[in-house]
């Protein structure tokens, strides 16, 4: 649970949410009408329960579509836990229940109307009830997805998936998956390689010259932003300027330094973010 998050970006991604979420809600209130829901809604305001279905339906779909929106913009800069996520999906179906609630409050005529927290426990019962099913299947598959992901990862020889670091005399020092590498800094005549190891952020020192890295950085996916630095373009949110224009790059790891990014880096490291 305290794993980052590894879903699609983009909006385009997620919009699949304002449409299987309402849809799920619709059909299986249609099919099984949990919590009474017939007699709880059926003749509110002269409509059918039906009607008052389709609504809530419409109201989930509305919800859904601005709260992805706003995920697939923080998901770009912000690193999220599986953990935050639950939370975030629970808050989603929340949003839901109050203007559901809502709905329902101004719409039930019956034995003099409705209050509006009655009507919310009424609405967080069903709605939470019914959309627990969708998010774990969804939240499910896209374990599966990561999983199958890192099994294909691992499957590959590791001489073309590795990177291999060797000191000036030729000798291998350190051997390690590209995706973990944060970035490589040099230190006179030696290089650092900034990298993830169970979580934490580590560094390992070796001599050799940054010139001697460079095949190795490109055959990776390493990208030069500094004649000092390489990064790895999959940790990066953002590229930021300071008040002296000086451009910086943004990781998504808490706890690792800004790192500078030359004018003539920039276009190169931007196209890929």
């Amino acid at each position: 649970m305290n794993t980052p998050l590894r879903v699609s970006k983009g909006y385009g991604n997620q919009v699949k949410y304002a449409v299987l979420m309402p849809l799920f809600f619709f059909v299986f209130i249609f099919v099984y009408h949990p919590f009474g829901f017939v007699e709880f809604f059926d003749g509110i305001g002269g409509h059918t329960w039906q009607f008052h279905l389709l609504m809530l339906s419409c109201i989930c779909v509305g919800v859904f579509a601005i709260t992805r929106l706003v995920f697939s913009v923080l998901y770009k800069y912000i690193p999220f836990k599986w953990w935050h996520y639950v939370v975030w999906c629970a808050g989603e179906v929340l949003v839901c229940a109050f203007f559901m609630a809502l709905y329902t409050a101004l719409f039930y005529n019956k034995n003099g109307g409705l209050l509006y927290f009655n009507a919310l426990t009424y609405c967080s019962n069903i709605a939470y009830s019914t959309l627990v099913f969708p998010f774990l299947i969804l939240i499910l598959m896209r374990v599966i997805t990561n999983k199958n992901s890192d099994i294909s990862e691992a499957r590959k020889a590791p001489e073309e998936t590795l990177v291999k670091f060797y000191d000036e005399h030729k000798r291998l020092k350190l051997t390690i998956d590209p995706s973990v590498i944060l970035y490589v800094s040099a230190d006179a005549n030696y290089i650092n390689i900034h990298y993830l190891e169970n979580e934490r952020i580590r560094k390992y020192q070796l001599r050799n010259s940054m010139k001697s890295f460079e095949a190795d950085a490109k055959k990776h996916g390493l990208v030069r932003c500094h004649r000092s630095y390489y990064v790895n373009p999959r940790h990066i949110k953002v590229l930021s300027r300071d008040k002296e224009g000086v451009i910086f790059t943004e990781f998504t790891i808490a706890g690792v330094e800004r790192i500078p990014v030359s004018k003539q880096y920039y276009d190169q490291l931007a196209d890929l973010l």
